[in-house]
C-alpha cells in the first residue's frame, strides 16, 4: 500500500476506539447469489482457498466460510483484525500478502480495492489465483432502498460529508481510484484473460436504528475539528424514527462486482 492509502486509512478514522465493532454491526454482508456466482464463474462447487484482500472486521471473510476449505483475510490495521478473533486474518497489505502462489480459487476485494494501489494490487491477486481462478472487486451502494424521505435525508447527510472533506482537505480512497473505472483498472492490468461486471442484490432487515448506525459506520476524517455537529446525524435519525418508527423493514443493497478471470 502506497504511503497515499496509508495515510487516507490513518485520517479516516477507521483506527478510533469502538468504531471496529459499530461498522461489523452495521455494515451489510456479501448476498449468497454473489459467492454463488463467483464460485460459477471459477468452476467449483466449493473454494479451495479464497483471500480476502483488505478484510475489515472480517465481513466477506466470514461469508465464505461455508462456501471454502479455507477462508484468508488479508487486514493491515489491527483495530479491524481485533474484531475478529474467529477468522484466520493475516496483519499485510493487499499487494504484499506473504500468502503462497497458485493456491487460490478466489481472491476478493470487499468495499475496499478504492483504497489500494491498483497495479500492485492486481499483481499480487494473480500471482495468488490458480488458472483459472477468479479475482472479484465488489461493492454496494451506499444508500439502501428502504424509503424514498429516509434516502434522501441520507443522501443530504453524505453531500455534508463531502463539503466537509473539501472543506479540511482530506481526500477519501475513491477520489483517486473512483469505484466506477474497478473494471477498466482491471482490465487494463493485463493480469486476467477476461474481465466483466456482475450486478446483484442484497436484502437485509433495517431499522431506523440502523440508519443511524450504517451512517456513523462511514467512519470520520480525523482533523482539527469535531465534525459530527456539522454532520447532523441527529437529523437522519429524527427523518427515520418519523417514517419506520419500530418497523423492521427490507434494505436493498445493490452490489457490483467487477471480475477477473486468471
Amino acid at each position: 500500500m502506497s504511503d497515499y492509502s496509508s495515510g487516507l486509512i490513518r485520517r479516516s478514522g477507521y483506527e478510533r476506539e469502538g468504531f471496529a465493532a459499530g461498522y461489523d454491526r452495521y455494515r451489510p454482508r456479501p448476498p449468497v447469489a454473489l459467492l454463488e456466482s463467483l464460485l460459477q464463474v471459477a468452476r467449483v462447487e466449493r473454494a479451495a482457498v479464497v483471500v480476502d484482500l483488505g478484510a475489515g472486521t472480517g465481513l466477506s471473510t466470514r461469508a465464505w466460510a461455508g462456501h471454502a476449505d479455507r477462508v484468508i483475510g488479508v487486514e493491515p490495521n489491527p483495530a479491524m483484525r481485533a474484531a475478529a478473533p474467529d477468522l484466520e486474518l493475516v496483519a499485510a497489505f493487499a499487494h504484499d500478502t506473504g500468502l503462497p502462489s497458485g493456491g487460490a480459487d478466489i481472491v476478493t476485494c470487499s468495499q475496499s480495492l478504492h483504497w489500494m494501489e491498483p497495479e500492485p494490487t492486481f499483481a499480487e491477486a494473480a500471482r495468488l489465483l490458480r488458472p483459472g481462478g477468479v479475482f472479484a472487486a465488489y461493492d454496494y451502494d451506499v444508500i439502501p432502498i428502504c424509503d424514498w424521505e429516509v434516502e434522501e435525508a441520507y443522501a443530504a447527510m453524505l453531500e455534508r460529508r463531502r463539503a466537509l472533506r473539501r472543506e479540511t482537505g482530506i481526500p477519501q480512497g475513491a477520489d483517486r481510484w473512483p469505484k466506477e473505472g474497478h473494471l477498466e483498472r482491471i482490465r487494463a492490468s493485463g493480469e486476467f484473460r477476461y474481465t466483466r461486471e456482475i450486478v446483484l442484490q442484497s436484502v437485509e432487515e433495517g431499522s431506523a436504528e440502523r440508519v443511524e448506525g450504517y451512517a456513523r459506520s462511514l467512519g470520520l476524517p480525523v482533523a482539527d475539528v469535531d465534525f459530527e455537529p456539522s454532520l447532523r446525524y441527529d437529523e437522519l435519525r429524527a427523518v427515520a424514527d418519523r417514517v419506520l418508527g419500530d418497523r423492521i423493514v427490507p434494505f436493498r443493497f445493490g452490489y457490483r462486482a467487477r471480475i477477473g478471470i486468471r
